[in-house]
């Protein structure tokens, strides 16, 4: 709970009702009608209550938020009761859960699709909690061996060797994979560039990376099968 607390503490003292905050709103709302008339990111925090305004208002945040951190860091804001709540009820066998999904949550937040459908609060906690399962499982090897993950050839490079370049990036485009997993597939399958490596230079877990990789690769599995 000291990662939450450390959140609210600098919204309210550095962000809530900042001048920056107020001039980045201003800014944000000739690219996003609904965010115009609101003062501050203190305005636009408050819009997640309003049934009619609030959907709309997370929405052009999320737009927003793979360019401009502080839409990204509102829309976490706005998002972490829910995070704090799906943490402390589904995974309180876990100390560093509150934590750890914060982290995914920003990760999910700044490269969230454009162009999803659906409510932008729900897709990000059902993702969230989809990845950080995933990171859960990975963790366990004897729940989850790395290696049924990285066989080879597995069903997932067979279906991702049909794929081109520009293709791989339309799937990014169109929500099937995320900017992050459509990265690291480019590196390591197509540049072949070790995972290890990889890991290395984003300083972040192998078992992590190669489940996201994994799980990128099964989602354009699926996704060849439905345009067949």
């Amino acid at each position: 709970m000291r990662t939450t607390e450390a959140l609210d503490r600098e919204w309210r003292v550095e962000h809530e009702h900042s001048a920056a905050g107020a001039a980045a709103v201003t800014r944000w709302s000739d690219r996003e009608p609904d965010l115009y008339g609101l003062a501050d990111l203190g305005d636009a925090l408050d819009c997640r209550h309003d049934p009619d305004r609030g959907p709309a208002v997370l929405a052009a945040l999320a737009r927003l938020a793979p360019t401009e951190e502080l839409a990204a860091r509102t829309l976490l804001q706005a998002l972490l009761p829910g995070l704090v709540h799906m943490a402390l009820r589904r995974f309180a066998d876990d100390p560093d859960a509150v934590e750890d999904i914060t982290a995914v949550a920003w990760e999910r937040i700044r490269t969230y699709p454009a162009t999803r459908p659906g409510s932008v609060a729900a897709n990000v906690i059902v993702d969230v909690r989809k990845r950080y399962q995933a990171q859960r499982t990975v963790s366990s090897p004897e729940k989850f061996p790395v290696a049924e993950l990285g066989a080879a050839p597995s069903a997932e490079e067979v279906a991702l060797g049909r794929l081109t370049v520009e293709e791989l990036v339309a799937a990014a485009h169109a929500g099937f994979i995320s900017d992050n997993a459509l990265g690291l597939i480019l590196r390591t399958r197509l540049d072949d560039v070790p995972l290890r490596q990889v890991a290395a230079e984003r300083d972040e877990d192998e078992h992590a990376l190669t489940c996201v990789r994994w799980r990128a690769e099964r989602r354009l599995r699926q996704h060849l099968g439905a345009v067949a």
